[in-house]
């Protein structure tokens, strides 16, 4: 007799290629293990997409307008600062600065940006204005020469009455006091045709708190006391903590006292060309957790979180 290639008397289940449990067969359970692995890493897609929907704004159509980048300090925050997401490490800058060139990005100064606007030109297809608060001396120690290393351009809103000193405005109780730019080193950095500056009042008061008066001085003064000490126009300003800049007694004295562009402390992106008498510019925000993710969110979307 021949042989043949299953035992005659093997359950039948088994002579078909069958395994597994009775009747099943080894096909279908693949089969049905893809599908269920294929159901779960679905519905595990979802839950990331939603998370990240959730916390970024990728989903968001891009906005267009003036981009201009907002830093305040360059380093490593001080033992008990309470401010750390204001402080962004010299490695992360020296990277957002490099994300920039690398994708083509021009850096303005405040002059370049008002010859476009006062001759109405458009801006260049991809232009951003990096500007730093107050004139902190890590400015100068650690942002600076980023920038001019990688052929980038900044500008800083210096605070007139604390050159050389710190930034009084804090108590030191609750936030160390931090070291601001000297004049000279102020000069070099503009000697360098790297570095602008604009104003950011005499003392970085609240100015809706003062008397209309004594804002406007705050305004004016810085300008003329700036103007005086740089030999050169301050075209722009802006408001402490961004308070003044959305009322309209306020803002009216700025415009007043000379300056050209106002900034505001509101997160945005600002439509070019610009309607002086309309509104302030608006920042985009940079904080010491944000990365080059962050960075392309907010110049493509105007905000990089919800």
């Amino acid at each position: 007799m021949p042989a043949w290639p299953f035992s005659l008397h093997a359950p039948a289940y088994r002579r078909r290629g069958f395994q597994g449990r009775a009747g099943v067969p080894q096909g279908n359970q693949t089969r049905k293990g893809r599908s269920r692995a294929m159901t779960i890493a679905a519905v595990i897609l979802i839950l990331v997409v939603l998370a990240l929907s959730a916390r970024w704004t990728w989903w968001r159509s891009s906005a267009p307008g003036l981009k201009a980048l907002c830093y305040h300090k360059v380093g490593v925050p001080p033992p008990g600062s309470r401010l750390k997401p204001l402080w962004v490490s010299p490695e992360k800058f020296r990277a957002q600065v490099k994300y920039l060139l690398d994708n083509g990005y021009t850096t303005l100064l405040f002059s370049d940006l008002k010859k476009l606007h006062d001759s109405g030109q458009p801006l260049p297809e991809k232009s951003v204005l990096i500007t730093f608060d107050d004139g902190y001396e890590n400015n100068y120690t650690h942002a600076w020469p980023i920038l001019k290393e990688l052929g980038a351009k900044g500008n800083i809103f210096v605070v007139y009455n604390t050159i050389g000193k710190t930034n009084l405005w804090h108590n030191p109780a609750s936030e160390p006091w931090v070291n601001m730019a000297t004049l000279e080193q102020l000069k070099e950095m503009q000697d360098s045709g790297v570095i602008e500056y604009g104003s950011h009042t005499m003392n970085h008061p609240h100015l809706s708190t003062l008397k209309l008066e004594d804002a406007a001085w705050e305004m004016a003064e810085s300008r003329r006391q700036l103007e005086a000490a740089f030999g050169r126009e301050m075209c722009a300003f802006a408001y402490p903590y961004g308070d003044g800049a959305y009322a309209p007694a306020i803002r009216e004295k700025a415009l007043e006292a000379g300056y050209t562009f106002d900034f505001s402390f509101r997160q945005g992106k600002t439509p070019w060309p610009w309607d002086r008498k309309a509104a302030t510019i608006d920042r985009l925000f940079i904080r010491g957790g944000d990365n080059n993710w962050d960075l392309a969110l907010q110049l493509s979307r105007g905000a990089s979180r919800l």
